[in-house]
């Protein structure tokens, strides 16, 4: 039963497990309210009712329940402070003979001290919470066992263990909703939502919050939740939509300090502070004071170390660097206490990056140095692509600083780029050594949840109506966090000895070709870098403008090629700061471009140099994710040629929306400038695309030996599918293409889809990268399929890095959507000069330079510059 199905049928469960009797019948009937409002989270009236509970009991001298009364009120009011009197009392109500007589006493008992310990140190709570399950256990309590598994889900993700937190969690809600045990179900998805956020998936925080928020307006005398408004803030600043996360984080600080529960409001504060330091560093710093005072007056540890260091780098920002190392360096005391070791690599780089700036040079290396390696003992532990990125991105700062330290301050280029590629590409990294996932084999949970996508988003496509397309996403949302990829081994490289080292500099070097120069970005604060490397040498160039003025200048130049207005002095503007430093030094023809940032999405060939020439007229430019990507890449090439040439797709049947309510969006063909997303209220028509039959046949006819066409009917994604894809050394589809930067795993490439088959006809992200692919070459002629969310010092999340996962050797793809006329023209071209024996990344750039040759002024970069190749652009395919 699906976590929706449970809500939407709250009405007809709750008779069953809310119907109580009246108070007025005694003490045993009070306790007994007591716990019931306690299980749903409800602390202010359990506190109440236990204490009038104990009272009575204490009256007629029965000493047990008014100890089961007294553990029921510590734990109802453990998020009001943790003193060492009560822990005291506690530890010895555990070794009371009555206690230890009586199993159920002795769980409530456990209970009081796991609460205690969780808001003294989350880490301590680990044995009493591995007493209660197995105490829940043999008791047959599933609702202790489901949330004592939900705790120690909780302690293992902030252990580092990812990986078994993740399943635990997931097992634990599960049981929890179909349990009917919504306090536990409620609370634990919102826990769920906050870890999203931290680990940057905040759209996917925001859902699960969402989710907890309907659950708690369904069910009677539920507790105030806290946790999921906190979740909800902080995804709400995450997404900018700061004015919404103030009115939320307003609601809830409200009714934290009326029930003068300081867990909450100490957590609110610092979110509110967070939300607060760009806009009013003076407010920010007192919301985060008064967490900071609380937290420690009440002994709620984790929450100092987190004010601590929130108000750490406000200081820091505002100049005061004594104060912030002081309040940094207690916070990492704190975290080292605590054993947290997923949050301290913030701490720690956050104080090297103070070290640094006082010149203690050495230190804020040690301290760089062991954040980037706890950060690789967490990626260890995360079997799922999608999150090992995201947490890479959220920790980026770490490799970012520590990179400026060894190429400004060592003036070490080989440390600074072993530092760079720790991060860098790195889930295809491991994928290209072993380290990878599949959906096809995994359990029958994960099974079931693809085929209820497939009927979903099959549903989407044909619905028009608003109100129930939010049903069917809402669906959608739910049935993709039921998807648990399990690891495959399917790689040859999976036995290199150091498997999560990115490859030497000297390696690098030795694979590049003479007439090749690498070129690998990193945007810092106030300058960036460019990491230039060739077979003989390496050196970092300092580009005197940091991220914010680059990534403006990148958006300024997008703008105005996909408005067809002139590009030429941002062009070269661009031109100047990122490639005549490097291009003047070098007489190299061919450029292997690393990006960072918004430049995944810039295309270096269509800047304009310093004679106004542009650049593909000098050099050729393809892409990798990052240089040991690139050099895994080369080192994969099988001395098998595939015995199938070709592999074209085209000519699509696209089905219709029954009615379309609102405007057609824009994008949904190829030559219109704005990308349609489909997984929003308002339908997209897919229209037929005639000129790609033309494309794809045209290409076949070029090219020589075994061909597989898939035309009109048999375009579908279960035919492709259905092919022996590791068999083709070329993949052409032409095709309408689907980004998705908020969910990455739902950008698609839209084929047609069939009723027998099951098929969606969206081939998704989390599709392709099961594919078995072996193609020296995917061409994807679709819209924005080289675009994607961008994901800090990991790269960006794309259709194009997808098939990169799936084996693909190179890619080319479009980073905005395509013109069918000059598409056309320029695959044609392409092709032609693959078969007369070029390398792939000449046969793009020889097939641009017709293009402008043929059109002359006409051929603005809007019809050529988006497409690029990412990947190993140096081989031919056909001799």
């Amino acid at each position: 039963m699906s976590i929706w199905k449970i809500l939407l049928g709250l009405p007809l469960l709750l008779p069953l497990v809310v119907c109580r009797d009246s108070r007025s019948q005694g003490s045993l009937t009070l306790l007994a309210e007591a716990d019931r409002l306690a299980m749903l989270y409800n602390w202010p009236e359990a506190a109440r009712l236990y204490a009038k509970a104990e009272s009575l009991f204490a009256q007629s001298a029965d000493r047990k329940n008014a100890l089961a009364a007294r553990l029921g009120y510590v734990w109802a009011t453990a998020d009001a402070g943790v003193s060492p009197a009560i822990t005291r009392e506690v530890a010895a109500h555990l070794q009371d003979p009555v206690v230890q007589a009586d199993p159920r006493l002795m769980l409530r008992g456990l209970v009081a001290k796991a609460v205690l310990d969780q808001n003294t140190n989350e880490m301590a709570a680990r044995k009493p919470w591995k007493e209660i399950l197995e105490l829940a256990t043999r008791l047959g309590d599933k609702r202790w066992e489901g949330r004592a598994k939900a705790e120690i889900g909780q302690i293992l993700y902030m252990d580092g263990d990812i990986m078994s937190a993740a399943a635990m969690l997931r097992e634990a809600i599960m049981s929890q909703y179909l349990r009917v045990d919504f306090g536990a179900a409620t609370h634990y998805t919102a826990m769920v939502g906050n870890g999203f956020v931290e680990a940057g998936q905040p759209e996917a925080g925001l859902q699960y919050c969402n989710v907890a928020l309907k659950a708690t307006y369904l069910v009677p005398d539920i507790g105030f939740p806290f946790l999921a408004y906190q979740g909800k803030a902080r995804a709400l600043l995450a997404l900018h939509r700061n004015a919404e996360s103030e009115s939320v984080l307003k609601e809830a600080l409200v009714r934290a300090r009326e029930e003068h529960n300081f867990v909450a409001l100490t957590q609110l504060l610092i979110v509110a502070g967070t939300g607060a330091a760009s806009s009013n560093p003076s407010k920010a710093i007192g919301n985060l004071k008064e967490a900071n005072d609380i937290s420690q007056k009440k002994g709620f540890q984790h929450v100092f170390a987190w004010s601590a260091i929130q108000m750490a780098e406000i200081q820091r920002d505002t100049g005061d660097l004594d104060g912030a190392e002081l309040l940094a360096s207690r916070a990492i005391e704190v975290m080292r206490d605590l054993e947290d070791k997923y949050h301290l690599p913030q701490h720690l780089a956050l104080l090297a990056g103070l070290e640094a700036r006082k010149s203690n040079f050495e230190r804020a290396d040690q301290l760089y140095s062991e954040a980037t390696d706890v950060i690789d003992a967490l990626l260890v532990n995360v079997t799922r692509k999608q999150l090992k990125s995201s947490l890479i991105a959220t920790l980026s700062d770490a490799y970012v600083g520590h990179f400026e330290l060894a190429a400004t301050r060592f003036f070490n280029p080989g440390k600074a780029y072993e530092v760079i590629e720790e991060a860098r590409g790195r889930t295809l990294a491991d994928t290209l050594r072993g380290d990878s996932e599949t959906l096809s084999s995994s359990d029958e949970i994960s099974v079931e949840a693809q085929n209820e996508i497939n009927r979903i988003q099959i549903a989407l496509i044909h619905e028009a109506n608003r109100e129930e397309r939010q049903s069917l996403l809402d669906q959608l949302f739910e049935a993709e966090q039921l998807l648990s990829p399990v690891p495959k081994n399917g790689s040859v490289l999976n036995a290199t000895a150091d498997r999560l080292k990115p490859v030497s500099l000297r390696t690098l070097q030795a694979s590049l070709h003479a007439d090749e120069m690498l070129l690998e970005y990193v945007l810092g604060e106030s300058r960036s870098y460019c990491l230039r490397i060739t077979r003989t040498e390496a050196g970092v160039l300092v580009i005197p403008s940091g991220r914010k003025r680059i990534e403006g200048l990148v958006d300024d130049y997008l703008v105005a090629v996909r408005s067809r207005r002139p590009e030429v002095a941002v062009g070269n503007e661009l031109f100047s700061l990122l490639l005549r430093p490097a291009v003047d030094q070098e007489s190299k023809t061919r450029l292997i471009i690393v990006p960072d940032g918004k430049l995944h999405l810039l295309p270096f060939d269509g800047l304009n140099d310093q004679r106004g020439k542009y650049v593909l007229e000098s050099h050729v430019v393809t892409y990798a994710p990052s240089a040991t990507v690139l050099h895994l890449l080369r080192q994969s090439r099988s001395a098998a040629r595939a015995p199938m040439s070709f592999l074209g797709v085209g000519d699509v049947i696209y089905p219709r929306p029954a009615v379309v309510t609102s405007k057609v969006s824009a994008g949904t063909a190829r030559n219109d400038n704005v990308t349609a997303d489909f997984f929003d209220l308002d339908a997209v028509r897919f229209p037929d695309l005639p000129g790609s039959r033309q494309e794809v046949t045209a290409v076949a006819g070029i090219i020589n030996g075994s061909k597989r066409l898939l035309l009109e009917r048999n375009a579908t994604e279960a035919a492709f599918k259905a092919l022996p894809l590791a068999d083709f050394r070329v993949i052409h589809l032409a095709v309408h293409g689907l980004g998705n930067a908020q969910f990455p795993d739902r950008a698609a490439l839209v084929l047609g889809n069939s009723s027998a088959s099951g098929e969606d006809g969206l081939l998704q992200v989390r599709e392709i990268t099961d594919l078995p692919l072996k193609a020296d070459l995917v061409t994807l002629s679709a819209c924005d399929t080289g675009n994607g969310r961008l994901l800090g010092e990991e790269g960006i999340a794309s259709l194009e890095r997808a098939f990169l996962l799936a084996g693909a050797k190179s890619v080319i793809a479009s980073l905005w959507t395509a013109d069918d006329t000059y598409t056309i023209a320029l695959m044609k071209r392409l092709y032609q000069h693959l078969v007369d024996g070029y390398d792939k990344g000449s046969a793009l750039r020889q097939a641009k330079l017709d293009l402008l040759q043929e059109f002359g002024e006409q051929a603005l970069p809007l019809y050529w510059a988006g497409f690029t190749l990412v990947g190993d652009g140096s081989t031919a395919i056909f001799d």
